[in-house]
């Protein structure tokens, strides 16, 4: 039975994050919810449920009571990727009401650090003469991150070995460490790892150069104007929140997201700040679904 709306929130807030801690998902997610937390005078917190390619945490947002106490905080994979390549999902977008879009994550096409390859023509090349021997990190199989590694592959016309991770975090942990070869980074963590010299970013997949690697090129400049791809995080709510409780949710979030502060820390850590109200987030959602089908269709990912 949820509370009387009036009183909303009375209690402790969970943002559920269906990806593992320390990847770009978390730390956005834990920026959110201090920041709602203080709008709202509540404490928010997250928890991290992942597995089943987003697919736990979302469910059981989807299965919690329509109370406003048990949010969703993810990004395309959940509700973009995973229709096209799963036949019998847990969920579905209509178990959801749209809250906001939060932000929007560029990324970069990284190396480690002792890889042959300085630039992406010398990449391209090495591939070339070492067909399949490249190892390329993934979020896991049909994540936004490994259909733009599929991309990235069939627009050089190479050959690269998918390694599939339990999200971000475990595969950056195995670039620094030069277990896999190359990977699709979110800026947020390609500029620390980069600029730290971690491993190097060759380019990035975004329209223009990024301020935080300016010396980096785009796919764009290089030849690739079919390589620039990006992936978001929004909130949801179980389908069924009463209308005063995702209104008054809908407005903080955006509210947030446009605050000069907000902007300020998603541009620190290599992200965009991104507002969107339930129904501009609905049709985007759907938009980015399209989008994304065609590149699982022509690349011919399937997952079992």
């Amino acid at each position: 039975m949820a509370e009387a709306q009036s009183s909303y929130p009375s209690r402790t807030i969970s943002l559920i994050v269906p990806f593992p801690a320390g990847g770009t998902a978390d730390i956005v997610a834990r920026i959110a919810a201090a920041a709602i937390g203080d709008q709202l005078k509540q404490n928010v917190i997250v928890e991290n449920m992942s597995g089943a390619s987003t697919a736990i945490g979302t469910a059981a947002v989807a299965r919690a009571e329509k109370d406003g106490y048990k949010l969703l905080f993810t990004a395309a994979t959940t509700f973009v990727t995973n229709p096209h390549l799963y036949d019998k999902l847990s969920y579905k977008l209509e178990d959801f009401e749209p809250i906001a879009l939060v932000s929007k994550v560029p990324f970069a096409f990284v190396v480690k650090k002792d890889f042959p390859a300085r630039t992406l023509a010398e990449f391209k090349d090495y591939a070339k003469a070492n067909p399949g021997k490249i190892n390329n990190a993934t979020n896991g199989p049909g994540s936004v991150v490994h259909l733009i590694g599929e991309m990235i592959g069939k627009q050089l016309g190479i050959e690269m070995k998918q390694v599939h991770y339990r999200g971000a975090s475990p595969a950056t942990n195995d670039m620094l460490a030069g277990v896999v070869d190359s990977n699709v980074e979110a800026l947020t963590n390609a500029v620390p790892n980069v600029t730290a010299n971690q491993y190097r970013a060759l380019a990035v997949l975004t329209n223009e150069r990024s301020p935080q690697l300016p010396d980096v090129p785009t796919f764009k400049e290089l030849g690739y104007p079919e390589l620039v791809a990006e992936s978001w995080f929004a909130v949801f709510a179980p389908a069924g929140t009463p209308t005063d409780i995702t209104q008054t949710l809908s407005s903080v979030v955006a509210g947030i997201v446009q605050s000069p502060d907000f902007a300020k820390r998603m541009r620190e850590i290599g992200n965009e700040a991104a507002a969107a109200n339930p129904q501009e987030l609905l049709r985007y959602v759907r938009e980015e679904n399209t989008r994304w089908g065609r590149v699982i269709r022509e690349a011919g990912v399937q997952l079992n």
